[in-house]
């Protein structure tokens, strides 16, 4: 009986139940994200909106900067951990929960602190997109396996490239508006799970 059960696995080789069990887990995973693509697009749409906001923000005053600059990144992370409660069966969503309590808490340190002078608020900025780069790229790793992985890589690459430039600015912070540089981040994030979207759109699960 034994012979007949272990027949068809190769000698020296363990069955690959485990394989097999593991396969049809990420076959269910991909196919609950294939029936919410719909969440990573609005995200995507939404952090692209706030990113090009920041962008687009006439630099009078670091102070208004700040002020929205806040509010953008505050509602971009609630909008995320909105999202990651509806993609719970994926396996980045603790991450991408995360990452939007990063943005939260960040934005309003950001929001509530205008006062403290440009320099304090820049280098406040850079440490969010530090903490926020790292996570996307950790949350790049753990989906992995997922086609379009790699937007996440990119967009947290962008965001440590951005934390970097800001730090290395901190004595112009005049010259080159740090709300700029924070809001293309976003616009690059939200490309990314716009772009992811579309992936999980396409993919047959």
């Amino acid at each position: 009986m034994k012979g007949a059960a272990m027949a068809g696995t190769p000698i020296g080789q363990p069955p690959v139940s485990g394989s097999s069990a593991e396969g049809v887990d990420y076959e269910r995973e991909a196919e609950s994200l294939h029936s919410k693509w719909g969440w990573f697009l609005a995200l995507g749409i939404a952090l692209a909106l706030g990113g090009a906001l920041a962008i687009a923000l006439p630099a009078v005053s670091t102070f208004a900067a700040s002020v929205v600059l806040g509010a953008v990144l505050a509602l971009a992370g609630v909008v995320k951990m909105v999202q990651s409660l509806q993609v719970k069966d994926w396996n980045g969503f603790i991450w991408q929960k995360l990452t939007g309590a990063v943005e939260v808490v960040g934005g309003i340190l950001i929001y509530f602190n205008p006062l403290k002078g440009a320099l304090a608020i820049t280098l406040l900025i850079a440490l969010v997109l530090l903490l926020q780069g790292i996570l996307q790229i950790v949350l790049a790793v753990i989906v992995r396996r997922q086609d379009g992985w790699h937007w996440f890589a990119i967009s947290g690459l962008v965001a440590l490239a951005a934390s970097a430039v800001l730090a290395l600015k901190l004595p112009y912070t005049s010259a080159f508006p740090s709300g700029a540089i924070a809001g293309f981040s976003l616009l690059v994030a939200g490309g990314a799970y716009i772009a992811i979207a579309l992936t999980i759109r396409r993919a047959r699960p």
